[in-house]
């Protein structure tokens, strides 16, 4: 009887360790992360072909009409939540959407007198007038957070900010140890601009800035154009995935060397705060880089 129950028990053990290596044989194979550096050169490459336009509206007509421009190097991509233009500015102060009823703008800006009226244009060329209702600055920053009278249409994009910790998916340059990718940035043209990040740096004890740099690519140095005044508060980021990701808004011009722009990575609890402290429970979604390996 003895002798059964230990053949049994081998057969037993036997039959499990095949099913084991019959599990391992089946299991799928780990799938090797994604370099973020190449997802954002693959992408800012096949959009930044030559001849293409810059500007991202062909055209405007009397009352409040604005037509996208289908040959936009960028067109491919959801511009929808970057203004148009803020009443007595144009298309000075920028005004990004980064929650559905909030939006990215510039402290140092002469914005009208609250309510100010900012618009959107959708991907069929339907204008939105907002009012901006309320404004707060970020501590010492430049960052300026607007809050609308009412939530944006959903045809209109909301977009992701680059999250805190977005410099451990790169691997750092030399002198800086910092990254570098292309970014997009827009101007008080509307135009869709490109440029390199370069680094964050110490704007004085309690302000942090990033300098944007012309670009070290042939075909997207093309899509460059030096800052000027009035540039102020207009987008900058960069495209994950064929997602326009934002980094922040323009702040100064360092001339042929660029640009700062503001950080929102440095921010992301104050901004948070400053939304709440506004009586709304939005907070501005972080880009999920997940899927990308650190270094």
């Amino acid at each position: 009887m003895s002798n059964l129950v230990q053949t049994l028990s081998s057969i037993r053990i036997s039959l499990a360790n095949i099913i084991t290596e019959i599990d391992k044989a089946l299991a799928p194979t780990s799938v090797v992360s994604q370099d973020l550096l190449t997802e954002i050169n693959k992408g800012f490459n096949a959009l930044c072909i030559p001849n293409k336009d810059k500007n991202v509206i062909s055209g405007y007509t009397h009352p409040l009409k604005w037509t996208r421009n289908s040959n936009c190097w960028a067109s491919s991509l959801d511009l929808t939540g970057m203004s148009v233009g803020i009443f007595g500015l144009g298309g000075v102060g920028g005004g990004t959407l980064i929650t559905r009823k909030h939006v990215l703008l510039a402290s140092h800006v002469p914005y009208p007198t609250l309510p100010a009226l900012i618009y959107f244009v959708d991907k069929n060329s339907n204008s939105y007038e907002y009012k901006i209702v309320k404004t707060k600055r970020i501590g010492t920053t430049d960052l300026l957070i607007g809050e609308l009278n009412e939530l944006a249409d959903q045809s209109l994009a909301v977009y992701s900010v680059l999250p805190a910790n977005f410099a451990k998916y790169f691997v750092p340059q030399p002198m800086t140890n910092q990254p570098r990718f292309p970014v997009f940035y827009s101007d008080q043209e509307k135009k869709m601009l490109t440029a390199d990040y370069m680094s964050t740096i110490n704007n004085g004890p309690n302000e942090k800035v990033t300098h944007i740099a012309p670009p070290n690519n042939a075909n997207r140095l093309s899509y460059f154009e030096q800052l000027i005044v009035g540039d102020s508060g207009n987008a900058v980021g960069t495209i994950i995935s064929n997602e326009l990701v934002i980094i922040g808004g323009w702040y100064q011009t360092l001339s042929a060397q660029g640009g700062w722009s503001t950080s929102i990575p440095s921010y992301i609890n104050e901004i948070n705060d400053t939304i709440a402290s506004f009586g709304s429970s939005f907070k501005i979604k972080e880009y999920n880089l997940s899927a990308f390996k650190q270094y």
